[in-house]
Protein backbone atom coordinates (compact mmCIF):
# COMPACT_ATOMS: atom_id res chain seq x y z
CA UNK A 1 0.00 0.00 0.00
CA UNK A 2 2.87 2.37 0.79
CA UNK A 3 4.29 1.71 -2.66
CA UNK A 4 0.94 2.64 -4.26
CA UNK A 5 0.74 5.84 -2.21
CA UNK A 6 4.19 6.93 -3.44
CA UNK A 7 2.55 7.92 -6.74
CA UNK A 8 2.87 11.72 -6.40
CA UNK A 9 0.71 12.29 -9.51
CA UNK A 10 -2.30 10.70 -7.79
CA UNK A 11 -1.86 11.01 -4.00
CA UNK A 12 -0.67 13.84 -1.79
CA UNK A 13 0.01 13.68 1.94
CA UNK A 14 -1.98 16.23 3.98
CA UNK A 15 -1.80 17.26 7.66
CA UNK A 16 -5.29 18.31 8.68
CA UNK A 17 -8.40 16.11 8.80
CA UNK A 18 -11.16 18.11 7.10
CA UNK A 19 -13.97 15.66 8.02
CA UNK A 20 -15.63 17.96 10.57
CA UNK A 21 -15.53 20.96 8.19
CA UNK A 22 -16.92 18.89 5.31
CA UNK A 23 -19.70 17.51 7.53
CA UNK A 24 -20.77 21.06 8.43
CA UNK A 25 -20.65 22.08 4.75
CA UNK A 26 -22.67 19.01 3.70
CA UNK A 27 -25.36 19.71 6.31
CA UNK A 28 -25.53 23.39 5.32
CA UNK A 29 -26.11 22.34 1.69
CA UNK A 30 -28.80 19.87 2.83
CA UNK A 31 -30.54 22.61 4.88
CA UNK A 32 -30.49 24.84 1.81
CA UNK A 33 -32.19 22.14 -0.28
CA UNK A 34 -34.80 21.58 2.44
CA UNK A 35 -35.59 25.29 2.89
CA UNK A 36 -35.95 25.62 -0.90
CA UNK A 37 -38.49 22.72 -0.73
CA UNK A 38 -36.39 20.66 -3.17
CA UNK A 39 -36.22 17.77 -0.68
CA UNK A 40 -38.70 16.70 2.02
CA UNK A 41 -38.00 16.16 5.72
CA UNK A 42 -37.32 12.43 5.30
CA UNK A 43 -34.79 13.11 2.52
CA UNK A 44 -33.21 15.82 4.69
CA UNK A 45 -32.62 13.22 7.43
CA UNK A 46 -31.14 10.77 4.93
CA UNK A 47 -28.72 13.34 3.48
CA UNK A 48 -27.68 14.86 6.80
CA UNK A 49 -24.29 13.61 7.98
CA UNK A 50 -23.76 12.68 11.65
CA UNK A 51 -20.61 11.25 13.24
CA UNK A 52 -18.75 11.30 9.91
CA UNK A 53 -15.31 9.69 9.60
CA UNK A 54 -12.57 10.05 7.00
CA UNK A 55 -12.64 7.42 4.23
CA UNK A 56 -10.32 4.45 4.90
CA UNK A 57 -8.04 3.05 2.19
CA UNK A 58 -7.18 -0.65 2.05
CA UNK A 59 -5.94 -3.06 -0.61
CA UNK A 60 -7.52 -6.16 -2.12
CA UNK A 61 -5.06 -8.57 -3.75
CA UNK A 62 -5.71 -9.34 -7.44
CA UNK A 63 -5.22 -13.08 -7.07
CA UNK A 64 -5.56 -13.70 -10.83
CA UNK A 65 -2.48 -11.58 -11.65
CA UNK A 66 1.25 -12.31 -11.20
CA UNK A 67 2.90 -11.00 -7.99
CA UNK A 68 -0.56 -10.33 -6.43
CA UNK A 69 -0.78 -6.55 -7.00
CA UNK A 70 -3.19 -4.66 -4.73
CA UNK A 71 -6.35 -2.93 -5.88
CA UNK A 72 -6.86 0.22 -3.73
CA UNK A 73 -10.36 0.31 -2.21
CA UNK A 74 -11.61 3.36 -0.33
CA UNK A 75 -14.29 2.58 2.25
CA UNK A 76 -16.61 5.58 2.09
CA UNK A 77 -19.61 4.49 4.17
CA UNK A 78 -19.41 7.22 6.85
CA UNK A 79 -17.85 10.03 4.78
CA UNK A 80 -19.52 13.46 5.06
CA UNK A 81 -20.98 13.44 1.53
CA UNK A 82 -22.03 9.76 1.35
CA UNK A 83 -25.78 10.47 1.25
CA UNK A 84 -25.34 13.52 -1.00
CA UNK A 85 -23.23 11.52 -3.47
CA UNK A 86 -25.95 8.86 -3.75
CA UNK A 87 -28.60 11.57 -4.19
CA UNK A 88 -26.70 13.39 -6.97
CA UNK A 89 -25.70 10.08 -8.56
CA UNK A 90 -29.36 9.06 -8.82
CA UNK A 91 -30.18 12.32 -10.63
CA UNK A 92 -27.27 11.79 -13.03
CA UNK A 93 -28.17 8.16 -13.75
CA UNK A 94 -30.49 9.22 -16.58
CA UNK A 95 -27.39 10.38 -18.52
CA UNK A 96 -26.16 6.79 -18.74
CA UNK A 97 -26.99 5.43 -22.17
CA UNK A 98 -28.71 2.07 -22.61
CA UNK A 99 -27.20 1.87 -26.09
CA UNK A 100 -23.87 0.32 -25.04
CA UNK A 101 -24.30 -0.64 -21.37
CA UNK A 102 -25.31 -4.07 -20.11
CA UNK A 103 -26.26 -4.98 -16.54
CA UNK A 104 -25.24 -8.65 -16.45
CA UNK A 105 -24.39 -11.80 -18.42
CA UNK A 106 -28.06 -12.50 -19.20
CA UNK A 107 -28.49 -9.17 -20.97
CA UNK A 108 -25.22 -9.82 -22.80
CA UNK A 109 -26.66 -13.13 -24.07
CA UNK A 110 -29.90 -11.46 -25.17
CA UNK A 111 -28.03 -8.84 -27.17
CA UNK A 112 -25.89 -11.49 -28.89
CA UNK A 113 -28.94 -13.44 -30.07
CA UNK A 114 -29.14 -13.58 -33.87
CA UNK A 115 -25.75 -11.88 -34.38
CA UNK A 116 -24.20 -13.44 -37.49
CA UNK A 117 -20.44 -13.48 -38.04
CA UNK A 118 -18.09 -14.25 -40.94
CA UNK A 119 -14.43 -15.16 -41.42
CA UNK A 120 -13.30 -11.51 -41.35
CA UNK A 121 -14.89 -10.91 -37.94
CA UNK A 122 -12.83 -11.10 -34.75
CA UNK A 123 -13.96 -11.25 -31.12
CA UNK A 124 -12.08 -8.73 -28.96
CA UNK A 125 -12.33 -7.11 -25.54
CA UNK A 126 -10.93 -3.71 -24.61
CA UNK A 127 -10.15 -2.87 -20.99
CA UNK A 128 -9.29 0.51 -19.43
CA UNK A 129 -6.17 0.50 -17.26
CA UNK A 130 -7.23 1.53 -13.69
CA UNK A 131 -10.34 3.43 -14.79
CA UNK A 132 -11.49 4.90 -11.45
CA UNK A 133 -8.13 6.36 -10.41
CA UNK A 134 -7.74 7.84 -13.92
CA UNK A 135 -11.17 9.46 -14.26
CA UNK A 136 -10.56 13.06 -15.44
CA UNK A 137 -12.92 14.94 -13.08
CA UNK A 138 -12.78 18.29 -15.01
CA UNK A 139 -13.82 16.42 -18.17
CA UNK A 140 -16.66 14.69 -16.28
CA UNK A 141 -17.96 18.07 -15.04
CA UNK A 142 -17.70 19.48 -18.59
CA UNK A 143 -19.76 16.57 -20.05
CA UNK A 144 -22.37 16.87 -17.28
CA UNK A 145 -22.65 20.65 -17.78
CA UNK A 146 -23.13 20.17 -21.53
CA UNK A 147 -25.99 17.74 -20.84
CA UNK A 148 -27.82 19.97 -18.37
CA UNK A 149 -30.90 19.93 -20.64
CA UNK A 150 -31.30 16.22 -19.77
CA UNK A 151 -30.52 16.59 -16.06
CA UNK A 152 -33.07 19.36 -15.44
CA UNK A 153 -35.85 16.94 -16.41
CA UNK A 154 -35.02 14.96 -13.25
CA UNK A 155 -34.52 17.70 -10.68
CA UNK A 156 -35.82 21.11 -9.59
CA UNK A 157 -32.34 22.20 -8.43
CA UNK A 158 -31.06 25.15 -10.47
CA UNK A 159 -27.95 24.65 -12.62
CA UNK A 160 -25.49 26.67 -10.49
CA UNK A 161 -26.59 25.01 -7.25
CA UNK A 162 -26.40 21.55 -8.84
CA UNK A 163 -22.85 22.20 -10.11
CA UNK A 164 -21.91 23.42 -6.63
CA UNK A 165 -23.18 20.12 -5.13
CA UNK A 166 -21.37 18.17 -7.87
CA UNK A 167 -18.05 19.90 -7.13
CA UNK A 168 -18.52 19.30 -3.40
CA UNK A 169 -19.00 15.56 -3.93
CA UNK A 170 -16.31 15.13 -6.61
CA UNK A 171 -13.53 17.42 -5.43
CA UNK A 172 -13.91 18.39 -1.77
CA UNK A 173 -14.37 14.82 -0.49
CA UNK A 174 -11.55 13.19 -2.46
CA UNK A 175 -9.43 12.34 0.61
CA UNK A 176 -8.78 9.30 2.83
CA UNK A 177 -6.81 7.85 5.72
CA UNK A 178 -4.33 4.99 5.47
CA UNK A 179 -2.11 3.75 8.30
CA UNK A 180 -2.96 6.87 10.39
CA UNK A 181 -1.81 9.19 7.58
CA UNK A 182 -4.16 11.46 5.63
CA UNK A 183 -4.00 11.82 1.86
CA UNK A 184 -5.89 13.69 -0.83
CA UNK A 185 -6.41 12.01 -4.21
CA UNK A 186 -5.32 14.69 -6.67
CA UNK A 187 -6.46 12.80 -9.76
CA UNK A 188 -9.29 10.41 -10.51
CA UNK A 189 -11.80 8.93 -8.07
CA UNK A 190 -11.45 6.21 -5.44
CA UNK A 191 -13.10 2.82 -5.80
CA UNK A 192 -16.03 2.34 -3.37
CA UNK A 193 -17.06 5.99 -3.60
CA UNK A 194 -20.83 5.69 -4.33
CA UNK A 195 -20.40 8.31 -7.05
CA UNK A 196 -17.52 6.65 -8.93
CA UNK A 197 -19.48 4.10 -11.07
CA UNK A 198 -21.93 6.77 -12.31
CA UNK A 199 -19.15 9.20 -13.27
CA UNK A 200 -17.20 6.35 -14.91
CA UNK A 201 -20.24 5.39 -17.02
CA UNK A 202 -20.81 9.00 -18.12
CA UNK A 203 -17.16 9.33 -19.20
CA UNK A 204 -17.13 5.94 -20.95
CA UNK A 205 -20.39 6.64 -22.82
CA UNK A 206 -18.97 9.92 -24.14
CA UNK A 207 -15.71 8.15 -25.09
CA UNK A 208 -17.54 5.44 -27.05
CA UNK A 209 -19.88 7.85 -28.83
CA UNK A 210 -16.96 10.01 -29.99
CA UNK A 211 -14.77 7.03 -30.89
CA UNK A 212 -17.50 5.35 -32.98
CA UNK A 213 -18.16 8.64 -34.81
CA UNK A 214 -14.45 9.22 -35.48
CA UNK A 215 -13.95 5.66 -36.74
CA UNK A 216 -16.82 6.11 -39.20
CA UNK A 217 -15.81 9.57 -40.43
CA UNK A 218 -12.02 9.08 -40.64
CA UNK A 219 -11.61 5.37 -41.42
CA UNK A 220 -15.06 4.25 -42.68
CA UNK A 221 -15.07 1.61 -39.90
CA UNK A 222 -18.37 0.21 -38.62
CA UNK A 223 -18.23 -1.89 -35.46
CA UNK A 224 -20.61 -4.81 -35.95
CA UNK A 225 -21.36 -5.33 -32.24
CA UNK A 226 -20.26 -3.51 -29.07
CA UNK A 227 -21.33 -3.62 -25.42
CA UNK A 228 -19.81 -2.31 -22.21
CA UNK A 229 -19.82 -3.34 -18.57
CA UNK A 230 -18.21 -0.53 -16.48
CA UNK A 231 -14.66 -0.50 -17.97
CA UNK A 232 -14.81 -3.72 -20.01
CA UNK A 233 -15.83 -3.55 -23.68
CA UNK A 234 -16.73 -6.56 -25.82
CA UNK A 235 -16.80 -6.05 -29.57
CA UNK A 236 -17.04 -7.91 -32.86
CA UNK A 237 -14.90 -6.09 -35.42
CA UNK A 238 -13.13 -6.73 -38.71
CA UNK A 239 -9.76 -8.39 -38.17
CA UNK A 240 -7.82 -5.58 -39.89
CA UNK A 241 -9.55 -2.83 -37.86
CA UNK A 242 -8.48 -3.89 -34.33
CA UNK A 243 -5.32 -1.74 -34.10
CA UNK A 244 -7.02 1.33 -35.57
CA UNK A 245 -9.88 0.99 -33.04
CA UNK A 246 -7.42 0.59 -30.14
CA UNK A 247 -5.44 3.68 -31.22
CA UNK A 248 -8.64 5.73 -31.59
CA UNK A 249 -9.83 4.70 -28.10
CA UNK A 250 -6.46 5.71 -26.65
CA UNK A 251 -6.60 9.14 -28.33
CA UNK A 252 -9.67 10.23 -26.33
CA UNK A 253 -7.73 11.18 -23.18
CA UNK A 254 -4.10 10.76 -22.13
CA UNK A 255 -5.07 9.20 -18.78
CA UNK A 256 -7.61 6.73 -20.21
CA UNK A 257 -5.58 4.03 -21.90
CA UNK A 258 -6.88 0.68 -23.15
CA UNK A 259 -5.46 -2.79 -23.53
CA UNK A 260 -6.90 -5.30 -25.99
CA UNK A 261 -7.46 -9.04 -25.73
CA UNK A 262 -8.06 -10.89 -29.00
CA UNK A 263 -9.86 -14.18 -29.45
CA UNK A 264 -7.73 -17.28 -28.84
CA UNK A 265 -8.71 -20.55 -30.55
CA UNK A 266 -11.92 -18.86 -31.77
CA UNK A 267 -13.03 -17.98 -28.24
CA UNK A 268 -12.80 -15.18 -25.69
CA UNK A 269 -14.06 -14.68 -22.09
CA UNK A 270 -16.23 -11.71 -21.13
CA UNK A 271 -17.77 -11.25 -17.66
CA UNK A 272 -18.53 -14.83 -16.58
CA UNK A 273 -19.22 -16.08 -20.12
CA UNK A 274 -16.99 -17.78 -22.70
CA UNK A 275 -17.94 -16.79 -26.24
CA UNK A 276 -17.12 -19.32 -28.99
CA UNK A 277 -17.17 -18.84 -32.75
CA UNK A 278 -18.71 -21.74 -34.62
CA UNK A 279 -19.12 -21.21 -38.38
CA UNK A 280 -21.38 -18.14 -38.65
CA UNK A 281 -22.81 -18.43 -35.11
CA UNK A 282 -21.76 -17.61 -31.56
CA UNK A 283 -21.98 -20.23 -28.82
CA UNK A 284 -21.99 -19.17 -25.14
CA UNK A 285 -20.90 -21.10 -22.07
CA UNK A 286 -20.21 -20.21 -18.42
CA UNK A 287 -16.65 -19.14 -17.62
CA UNK A 288 -14.68 -18.99 -14.36
CA UNK A 289 -11.18 -17.59 -13.93
CA UNK A 290 -8.49 -20.22 -13.21
CA UNK A 291 -8.22 -18.77 -9.67
CA UNK A 292 -11.88 -19.52 -8.91
CA UNK A 293 -12.15 -22.00 -6.01
CA UNK A 294 -15.83 -22.82 -6.53
CA UNK A 295 -16.48 -21.96 -2.87
CA UNK A 296 -19.18 -19.56 -1.71
CA UNK A 297 -19.51 -17.58 1.50
CA UNK A 298 -22.58 -18.66 3.49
Amino acid sequence: MNKLLEDKNTYKLIRADSTHTLQKKNNALVDELYKSKIINYREKQQLTSTAATAPRLYGLPKIHKPDLPLRPICSSVNVPCYGMSKYIGKILSNLISEKHNIKNAYEFKERLNNVQINDEDMLVSFDVVSLFTNIPIPLAIKIITAKWYKIQQNTSICKNKFLNLLNFCLKDNNYFMCDKNLYVQTYGMPMENPFSPTIADIIMDDLLDKTILELKENFDIDIKFLVKYVDDIFAIVRRNDVDIILNTLNKYHLKLQFTVEKENNLRIPFLDIMVYKKNSELILDWYSKPTSSGRFIN
